[in-house]
């Protein structure tokens, strides 16, 4: 695939909305502790009318450093919400589904109004609404108003995880004071799980949640002995290509219905 440049990657982006280019694919996700799938994370994809479909890290940079990933990041919210909507009168049961927030569109000041008001229009149980926020935003970023933000989600009763976990110092004393559902372990730790150093690593990451009863995801999981070490070390959640790649909302129907 060609690359973009910056400015006509913007100008085709802006077409994108408008020319409905955007999608949303789902990948499942595994409870260790119930051995069943309980939820799904929306991940967006561009279907660019030349190149095809295009993956989010080559154009998500360029939509944060403008507005546009204020209205990508209203879009990926209304149609995870509309789709959840669509499994469930179809008879599905209810699956959790988790969604990326950026940094822009987190501290916008009507964002939880907003959250609030979309849970009222589709009739959502807010419990079955994650919010993923990544951690370098809160670690690096630690003020009051992004915890109150925090807290007045949590009061709406959605799920509230912390992205692309990979803290190396472990000083984490910011989790104690806002009030996080779940952490979620970076692919790239996973990667290299099989590791003695990492291994040791993300044994400690775990313990440390659950001494805050918060629980753990891994995502990126790959193969059986990643997710065999995952599941000696109390893991509670894992993702990953091992268990399905994202699917179309209707493949990630038939993948529901079929278990």
């Amino acid at each position: 695939m060609g690359s973009f440049t910056n400015t006509k990657l913007i100008t085709d982006l802006k077409k994108a909305i408008n020319n409905h280019e955007l999608v949303l694919h789902y990948q499942p996700q595994f409870n260790l502790h119930t051995s069943s799938f309980d939820g799904v994370e929306a991940l967006l994809r561009w279907q660019h009318p030349k190149k095809g479909l295009v993956q989010p890290n080559e154009f998500i940079r360029f939509a944060e450093e403008t507005d546009l990933i204020i209205h990508i990041g209203e879009w990926v919210l209304r149609t995870a919400c509309q789709q959840y909507i669509l499994w469930r009168n179809k008879g599905l049961k209810p699956i959790r589904i988790a969604v990326n927030v950026a940094e822009k569109q987190f501290r916008q000041e009507n964002f939880v109004n907003h959250i609030a008001e979309m849970i009222q229009e589709y009739d959502l149980n807010p419990h079955y609404l994650e919010l993923e926020i990544l951690e370098n935003i809160i670690i690096h970023k630690d003020d009051k108003k992004m915890t109150n933000t925090i807290q007045q989600l949590k009061q709406l009763g959605v799920l509230i995880t912390l992205d692309d976990f990979c803290t190396r110092s472990m000083k984490v004393d910011y989790l104690t004071s806002i009030p996080i559902d779940r952490i979620k372990i970076d692919k790239e730790v996973i990667k290299n799980l099989c590791a003695h150093e990492e291994a040791a690593r993300v044994r400690a990451i775990i313990e440390m949640a659950q001494h805050l009863n918060i629980q753990v995801l891994a995502e990126g999981v790959e193969s059986r002995e990643q997710l065999h070490l995952l599941s000696s070390q109390h893991c509670d959640m894992v993702q990953g290509f091992y268990f399905s790649e994202p699917l179309s909302g209707e493949k990630i129907e038939q993948f529901f219905l079929s278990l």
